[in-house]
């Protein structure tokens, strides 16, 4: 086998070297491309296959300009003036049109992906295709549209756009931007969402009954009273989102950012949220009856006064949270770290709760009726007042342990 040749330390410097410069001398064209660019569309208003991407062209005169087949993608187009403009097959995905007047433009075939269309002006002689007239009218026409079902939104701008009582049942609203918007009372059953942004969106009292929300962006939603009921929102955000009273029965969870939730009085019996983030989530008063909880992270979270009857439990981690009052009867928590969580007035009667690190906990009033806590670690945890009827303590640890009667174990 021939041995690698190593090049001098010299010779790699050099390399690094030219690759820089080739770069710059490719950026500072492309720049200068640009800026060609720019100018013949201010001088001439004839730039077909133009490449003004990222352009600030806000106010600009280019009425009856010739932008087929242009770039204008993430351009800054707001308030330019863009009467009788020809602007087929256009790039304009992410470009800003507010408040731009298209009156007579010709956009056959543009790509307005992610555009913002709010308060831009057009007549009967502008000419969209019916996907983009449809979002024009949804946003600056709001009530005219109302029974939208399996319509193809991909992709589409709808930010601020206020879309309350629309009917949106199976449309495909893939990678929309709905951020801001208000779809209070909507109907958006089993609509496809996945990777939709709606981030501070208003959907309070929403159906989303079996949709699908996967990797979908619902940081700071205000989702209270909505049916989630059998929806896919595996992996996404729904950090700091409000769901309190909202019905989450069936729902996938899986690896779900839930971090500082308010799920306050939710119904989340038989989710699946394995692996879900939950940190400082507040779940107390909310049904988990039969959920699937293994591997998720509980630190820090509020479960007072939560039903956890069958929920699957294992190997999660529920130090330092507060399950006051909480009714776990029957449920599986075999090697679960619980160590100083709150656990006063408990229901976990007939619980499985072998192997659990309960140190520090707070156990006081808690059931334990016919519990096995084989093996636990109850060192330093406060039982005074609990029953334990029926228990099986063998091999637990109970060093410095307050007992039902208030005395405490010598270690």
């Amino acid at each position: 086998m021939k041995s690698l040749k190593v090049l001098p330390i010299g010779k790699y410097r050099y390399i690094i070297y030219s690759l820089f410069l080739t770069s710059i001398w490719f950026t500072s064209k492309a720049m200068a491309e640009k800026y060609s660019d720019i100018q013949r569309l201010l001088q001439t208003r004839d730039c077909v296959k133009c490449n003004i991407k990222g352009a600030n062209l806000q106010k600009t005169y280019l009425e009856a300009a010739n932008l087929r087949d242009a770039n204008l993608s993430d351009a800054n187009l707001q308030q330019a003036n863009l009467m009788r403009a020809y602007l087929q097959n256009a790039n304009l995905n992410q470009a800003n049109l507010r408040y731009a007047k298209l009156h007579g433009a010709n956009l056959r075939g543009a790509d307005l992906r992610g555009a913002y269309l709010q308060n831009s002006k057009i007549n009967h002689e502008t000419i969209l295709d019916e996907k983009w007239s449809l979002v024009w009218h949804l946003i600056n026409k709001p009530g005219e549209k109302t029974n939208l079902s399996k319509v193809s939104l991909q992709e589409v701008n709808l930010s601020g756009a206020n879309l309350r009582k629309i009917n949106l049942e199976q449309a495909n609203l893939e990678k929309a931007n709905l951020s801001k918007t208000d779809l209070r009372d909507s109907n958006l059953s089993q609509a496809n969402l996945r990777q939709a942004d709606l981030f501070i969106t208003d959907l309070r009292n929403v159906n989303l009954s079996g949709a699908n929300l996967r990797e979908t962006n619902l940081n700071n939603a205000d989702l209270r009273g909505s049916d989630f009921s059998n929806a896919n929102l595996k992996n996404a955000n729904l950090s700091q989102a409000i769901l309190h009273n909202s019905n989450l029965n069936g729902a996938t969870l899986v690896g779900t950012n839930l971090k500082d939730a308010d799920l306050r009085f939710s119904d989340l019996s038989y989710a699946k949220l394995e692996k879900a983030k939950l940190f400082n989530t507040n779940l107390s008063g909310s049904k988990l009856i039969g959920a699937n909880l293994r591997l998720a992270n509980f630190i820090r979270v509020n479960l007072q006064q939560t039903n956890l009857t069958n929920a699957k439990l294992e190997k999660i981690n529920f130090s330092s949270a507060n399950l006051n009052s909480a009714i776990a009867n029957g449920a599986n928590l075999e090697k679960i770290n619980l160590s100083g969580a709150n656990l006063e007035n408990a229901n976990l009667s007939k619980a499985i709760i072998r192997k659990v690190n309960l140190k520090n906990a707070n156990l006081s009033n808690v059931n334990l009726n016919g519990a096995n806590l084989n093996q636990v670690k109850l060192d330093g945890a406060n039982l005074r007042g609990a029953q334990l009827s029926g228990v099986n303590l063998d091999g637990a640890s109970l060093c410095k342990t307050i007992m039902p009667n208030g005395t405490q174990n010598e270690c």
